[in-house]
């Protein structure tokens, strides 16, 4: 339950989020300013395996949330939201397996592989064994990433969508899941055809990473 606190953390220093608390005039050179902790705001309808909306009418989704989106924090007393364009990093070490639109823009899926056993000690591989993905969604991926390519702990990776442009009744945000998948599935079947189908993956509450 470390990795998900800390990742919010990443988003925050990533973007600056939060008020200064001292005097920035003179600055020295290359000094960041101190900032008020930010704190992280969910509605019920943000939160994994929720059915509820938290944008226009609060109503009912068509089908439970997969993943928990990120949009509201605290910076003092104001309630703020992610704005469109907010860097997005990378929660953990990886590689992407697939880059596919989303209702909302973009979503990259990338491997994540956390500390187990090592595999060469377990017997062959059947191909059935289940694969963590890390999902993030709703986003422009940065420039000059691609199917295959290595990102690091907290390299940007993306930016939210300007929900804007969609004429949506979301804001901009950005929406993580951690999906279980089968060994089988690679490419181009990393998709939310897939994410979304129960009978076929798992997921993987972020909170508890």
């Amino acid at each position: 339950m470390k990795l998900f606190p800390e990742y919010l953390s990443s988003i925050a220093r990533a973007n600056g989020l939060g008020n200064s608390v001292q005097d920035p005039g003179n600055p020295p050179a290359g000094a960041d300013l101190a900032r008020e902790p930010v704190t992280w705001l969910f509605y019920p309808g943000m939160l994994q395996d929720s059915f509820r909306m938290w944008w226009a009418d609060f109503g009912v989704r068509h089908a439970c949330h997969e993943g928990i989106d990120i949009c509201f924090y605290r910076a003092g007393p104001a309630v703020s939201a992610l704005p469109p364009g907010a860097l997005v990093p990378a929660v953990a070490d990886g590689r992407i397996l697939n880059i596919t639109p989303d209702l909302l823009g973009t979503t990259l899926a990338v491997a994540y592989e956390p500390d187990r056993p090592d595999r060469s000690k377990q017997g062959k591989n059947t191909g059935s064994e289940p694969r963590p993905v890390l999902v993030y969604s709703h986003l422009v991926p940065e420039p000059g990433l691609s199917t295959g390519a290595l990102v690091r702990k907290g390299q940007i990776i993306a930016r939210t969508f300007d929900a804007r442009t969609r004429q949506s009744r979301l804001l901009s945000h950005l929406h993580l899941s951690c999906i279980l998948v089968p060994e089988t599935c690679a490419g181009p079947d990393l998709n939310w055809d897939l994410f979304a189908d129960r009978k076929r993956v798992a997921h993987v509450n972020p909170v508890f990473l």
